[in-house]
C-alpha cells in the first residue's frame, strides 16, 4: 500500500495558474495534472472553475487552437482527433476538426512533396509510392486522400520538387 502524498504547500488555484502559464490545458488535463500534486476533488474543482471564470480556460478556444497547430505541423483529420481526444476535449474534437477539412487535401499534398524529396534517393518507384502512403497514413490522413496526394504528388514533373 502506497503512502498517501503529503498535502501540497502551494494553494491549487496558483499551481493551476502556474501550470497554464506554460502553456495551455483543457479542464481535464488541468484536474488530472492537480490530482497527480496531491489536491483534494473540491480543491482542484474550486480550482478549475475559478480558472475557467477569469477566463484562463477555454476548452472551445483551446480544441481550435490545438487542431491549428497540428494542422499546420501536417497532421490529418484523424490524427488530429485523436490527439484533442487524449487532451480531454473528445466532446469539442470534431467541431474543431471541422473547420480543417478544406485545406485537408493541400496539406496531405504539401507532406507528400517535402517527404517526397527526402526520399530522392530511392530509385525504386513502388517502394517511393509505398513510403509516401505509409507517411501520409502516420501523419493521420485518411486514404482517400492519401491516393490523391499520392497520384498528384508523383505526376508532378521532379524538377518542382
Amino acid at each position: 500500500m502506497t503512502a498517501p502524498s503529503p498535502r501540497p504547500s502551494v494553494p491549487a488555484l496558483e499551481r493551476a495558474i502556474r501550470y497554464l502559464a506554460v502553456r495551455g490545458h483543457s479542464e481535464t488535463e488541468l484536474a488530472a495534472k492537480l490530482r497527480r500534486a496531491g489536491y483534494s476533488g473540491g480543491e482542484i474543482s474550486a480550482a478549475v472553475a475559478e480558472c475557467r471564470r477569469l477566463g484562463f480556460l477555454n476548452d472551445e478556444l483551446y480544441a481550435r487552437d490545438c487542431a491549428g497547430m497540428l494542422a499546420a505541423r501536417g497532421c490529418g483529420s484523424r490524427k488530429i482527433l485523436l490527439e484533442l481526444r487524449r487532451r480531454g476535449v473528445a466532446d469539442l474534437a470534431e467541431e474543431a476538426t471541422a473547420e480543417l477539412a478544406e485545406g485537408e487535401a493541400d496539406r496531405a499534398r504539401d507532406c507528400a512533396r517535402f517527404k517526397l524529396r527526402l526520399l530522392s534517393r530511392e530509385n525504386d518507384p513502388c517502394k517511393r509510392r509505398e513510403k509516401l502512403w505509409r507517411f501520409l497514413l502516420s501523419r493521420g490522413f485518411p486514404p482517400d486522400i492519401v491516393r490523391e496526394a499520392v497520384e498528384d504528388v508523383l505526376r508532378e514533373p521532379s524538377d518542382s520538387l
